[in-house]
């Protein structure tokens, strides 16, 4: 029994591993995965670094501030080396460092062990909402990177120059740096004065420097101070067409988000009835952060991240002692069964639930319209073509150059917000859809059939449905594209289907 005993700590370390691995390691296509890989090929510094919007015909010579550069150079290299496996591997990767960090400080903040193994589970099962190849996986890092260092209650003077040299490879990485500075201005305020003590003395000069200094290097990237204009503009534009940037709405959003309310019940409760000292700095973290998921899901991830670090101990203070006396109450051979048992199942889910290659990147039929787009690749049909939003990237990556798209996942990084509004009230058929195509030179139409605009283009004079799936309708200008039409109805060109799994890119 005793060996049983001593074997239980590695069972669960091992399980929330493995677990881990099964949420972090989802292998489907993101819609924005082609941009994240294939945009940047360069680094900044070179002349092959794109800094227009070449790949757009309504928009050509815009301007174009990519706040994740680097990430997105990163990612490149990473495919270019080790293909869709790497891809996944590395997203696995700043998943468990991400819950090592977190792990480490909850085992010094949190006496029961049940509380640690069943804190983690949750706050890795409520991070897993889109939690896919994009930049923002490296903002998690860089914030349990500094909750990690900011948090310990003396601070050492060298982390002055520590973290603005983390804020300089943030604010290349990706546009949400100003999240540290919110941490950073936050423990200045809330730890950081009035000092009363040597050590309150230094931890206010840490606070203050590295921020100040963090300020500083945030303006050492490719756009200088334009991309603290981007990310102001950014933050203040309203995107009612992306799911991800909506506010949570329990009436619809509850079934998927089911975690992330038990998260906020147990956090809210945790601090309300915690018998332990509530640090300032980090209730307000907490509240910030509540806020900003509740405001916009794609937040939901930073909350529990955040949570993660800084909530544990209320919950250990109210309910560790009792779910402590529980556990004792089971058989050691038992909970060593069922731990072992849990990472048997997660390792089967890992390779098989929702995939067929658990090492490559798939891509549904359901959600891309792949004959359609390799229809326009293989036959080289040239054109400007107005492609569905979730799919732009993709025609960009197999259709660029013969075929320049009308908008794609870069939003306002690349383009007006009149083209971006024209665009999306054409998707809704909105008053005066058609300006989509006769104010820009539109020939080629890929959209999805469940719009409200496509049962209008099929009446639309002037333009032929030459394609369709359950999915998708390929609409061509007639005029524009006649003898491609005729070779369609001669037969010389057909839509054919592609047989078994699609996988990226």
């Amino acid at each position: 029994m005793a060996k049983t005993g001593s074997l239980l700590p590695c069972l669960a370390a091992a399980a929330v591993i493995a677990f881990c691995v099964q949420i972090f390691s989802a292998n489907q296509a993101d819609v924005d995965l082609w941009g994240n890989v294939f945009f940047v090929q360069a680094p900044a510094w070179s002349s092959g670094f794109l800094q227009a919007n070449t790949f757009s015909f309504t928009e050509p010579g815009h301007g174009w501030i990519n706040h994740e550069w680097l990430a997105q150079y990163v990612f490149h290299n990473v495919h270019g080396l080790f293909g869709n496996a790497g891809l996944i591997s590395l997203k696995v990767l700043l998943g468990l460092l991400i819950i090592g960090l977190m792990s480490r400080a909850i085992r010094k903040e949190c006496r029961s062990g049940v509380v640690q193994f069943l804190w983690l589970m949750l706050v890795i099962s409520v991070m897993g909402f889109g939690f896919n190849t994009r930049p923002h996986l490296f903002t998690f890092l860089m914030v349990a990177v500094f909750l990690t260092l900011l948090r310990r209650p003396k601070l050492s003077l060298w982390l002055i120059l520590l973290i603005p040299l983390l804020g300089l490879i943030w604010v290349n990485l990706h546009g949400a740096f100003f999240v540290g500075l919110i941490i950073l201005g936050i423990f200045l305020v809330g730890r950081g004065a009035p000092p009363s003590r040597l050590s309150e003395s230094r931890n206010l000069m840490v606070f203050a420097g590295a921020l100040a200094l963090f300020v500083g290097v945030s303006f050492i990237n490719p756009y200088g101070v334009a991309l603290w204009r981007f990310v102001a503009g950014s933050a203040a534009t309203v995107r009612p067409y992306l799911t991800e940037w909506a506010p949570f709405d329990p009436r619809v959003d509850f079934a998927l988000h089911a975690d992330f309310v038990v998260l906020s019940g147990i956090v809210l409760a945790g601090l309300v009835f915690s018998k332990i000292r509530r640090d300032p700095a980090e209730v307000a973290l907490l509240g910030i952060s509540f806020i900003s998921a509740l405001l916009m899901r794609r937040n939901i991830p930073l909350f529990a991240l955040v949570a993660g670090f800084v909530a544990v101990r209320h919950v250990d203070s109210v309910v560790g002692e009792r779910l402590s006396r529980l556990a004792v109450c089971v058989p050691s051979r038992v909970l060593a069964v069922v731990a072992a048992l849990f990472i048997l199942l997660s390792v089967f889910y890992t390779v098989t639930f929702n995939k067929t290659n658990a090492l490559q990147i798939e891509m549904s039929r359901g959600r891309y319209p792949v004959e359609l787009m390799a229809f326009l690749e293989t036959n080289q049909i040239r054109g400007n073509a107005l492609i569905f939003f979730d799919w732009a990237e993709y025609g960009i990556r197999h259709l660029y150059p013969h075929c320049r798209v009308f908008l794609d996942g870069r939003f306002t990084d690349a383009y007006d917000i009149n083209t971006v509004n024209d665009f999306f009230n054409f998707l809704y058929a909105g008053r005066g859809w058609e300006a989509a195509l006769q104010r820009y030179p539109t020939d080629i139409v890929l959209i999805h059939r469940q719009l409200p605009v496509y049962a209008a283009m099929t009446a639309l004079p002037g333009w032929q449905l030459v394609g369709e799936t359950d999915l998708a309708g390929l609409f061509l200008k007639t005029d524009t594209h006649a003898q491609t039409l005729e070779q369609i109805r001669s037969g010389a060109l057909t839509l054919k289907a592609i047989p078994g799994p699609v996988y990226f890119p």
